[in-house]
């Protein structure tokens, strides 16, 4: 009897100590760039191996060391070393949606007229609407804007005048003056007026929320970490991000090849959305497909990134009108409070700062009823994102910390 509880006890420590071995290395999930050999002669056994560490450490991912379970018993977040800690020194109180210099667009409310400006990327959107919406979504008034031939637009519109307390303000643009508009900027911004009669930007009501989240201090080599699921180790996935981003010096367009790229190649997986099977989230398998949801963006980005060693991480969130789960637009007192992970998206460490990037929602293709579609140009509304904007439509829950 002791002989065999001496022999489960040695095999519970031998199978403890591989996980232990295979979470923290990737030997094993890289097994035959160790052995060519091995490889070329046994190539079966190879991917045998791989698949079985690639899911175990999975596992052994979730599992928390000693130091974390104390933290949750004691409701404590884990120190990170000051050494290793990136500083956020994100831009604030900003009239611009996004950063992106190439691309982007203000909107500053003065009492009773609204100023728009910023710059296009391509001519296609060098004519836009300016449309003002009711509660109800009933239109109140639209007035043109024409971009310039530097593809820079500025217009002062006069506020209508309305009973309403609320309005809605949509962004569209066209490559003519006259026919079909694409919404560049959906109708995530609204007006509400002020005891003085005038109007103002409405803040998002998770606005304070993001920004404390957003705040925290974030560890610099956890966002460089390969896991399971954010396989920056994997030699095709280092071999792209290097051949996309050959050539460029800074970091943040390099960050920008990765996003259009992926913005260009990958296809949103309607369809899965109606399926009961989870959605594939690796890279190494939706980079076979070109397809995946918010999850599979995020985690390529996030592994495209980390291999050329930029700091990324995977944030999971709320978001409004996202595909397939909730067509609101308008935050709710239950959506405000909601602690349901819907979307997600990615936050790059580059000059001092964490960029919000979401390429799911700035990518043009999807697979319906299983045809790919292209029906835009990628957009850059939610690459570099501000942060006091992008809380009209995104609530952080979660930075992903074990996949």
């Amino acid at each position: 009897m002791k002989i065999v509880r001496r022999s489960i006890i040695v095999l519970l420590i031998f199978v403890i100590g591989i996980c232990v071995i295979n979470a923290q290395t990737d030997f094993f999930l890289n097994l035959g760039n160790y052995f060519p050999v091995l490889e070329e002669k046994y190539p079966q056994i190879v991917r045998t191996v791989s698949n079985l560490s690639e899911r175990l450490s999975s596992v052994t991912e979730l599992i928390p060391s000693p130091s974390e379970i104390i933290a949750k018993i004691k409701h404590e977040e884990m120190p990170i070393d000051p050494s290793d800690v990136a500083v956020n020194a994100y831009i604030s109180n900003s009239p611009m949606l996004s950063f992106y210099p190439k691309e982007n667009i203000s909107i500053i409310v003065d009492y009773d007229e609204v100023k728009v400006f910023g710059i296009v990327v391509s001519k296609n959107k060098s004519n836009l609407i300016a449309a003002f919406t009711d509660e109800n979504g009933e239109s109140i008034k639209q007035e043109s804007i024409s971009a310039d031939s530097h593809n820079e637009f500025n217009k002062t519109i006069k506020i209508p005048e309305t009973e309403n307390l609320t309005m809605d303000l949509a962004i569209y643009t066209g490559s003519k003056p006259y026919g079909q508009f694409e919404s560049w900027v959906y109708n995530y911004i609204k007006l509400v007026k002020t005891p003085d009669g005038g109007w103002e930007l409405d803040q998002s009501p998770v606005y304070e929320h993001n920004k404390r989240m957003y705040e925290k201090d974030k560890s610099i080599s956890e966002a460089l970490k390969s896991t399971a699921a954010i396989q920056s180790s994997n030699n095709n996935v280092i071999s792209i991000a290097q051949q996309l981003t050959e050539g460029i010096e800074d970091d943040y367009n390099k960050v920008l090849a990765l996003h259009d790229w992926i913005c260009s190649y990958m296809y949103y997986d309607e369809d899965s959305l109606n399926s009961e099977d989870t959605p594939p989230y690796y890279p190494t398998d939706i980079l076979k497909t070109r397809k995946a949801v918010c999850l599979g963006y995020a985690t390529l980005m996030a592994s495209l990134c980390r291999s050329i060693n930029i700091p990324c991480n995977v944030v999971s969130g709320y978001a409004l009108g996202n595909i397939g789960v909730d067509q609101n637009t308008s935050w709710t007192e239950e959506t405000i409070a909601t602690t349901e992970q819907n979307h997600a998206w990615n936050e790059v460490y580059i000059d001092g700062r964490w960029m919000i990037v979401d390429t799911t929602w700035d990518c043009p293709n999807k697979i319906v009823n299983g045809e790919m579609v292209s029906d835009s140009d990628i957009s850059h509304i939610y690459f570099d994102a501000n942060i006091q904007f992008f809380s009209n439509n995104h609530k952080i829950l979660e930075y992903m910390k074990r996949k």
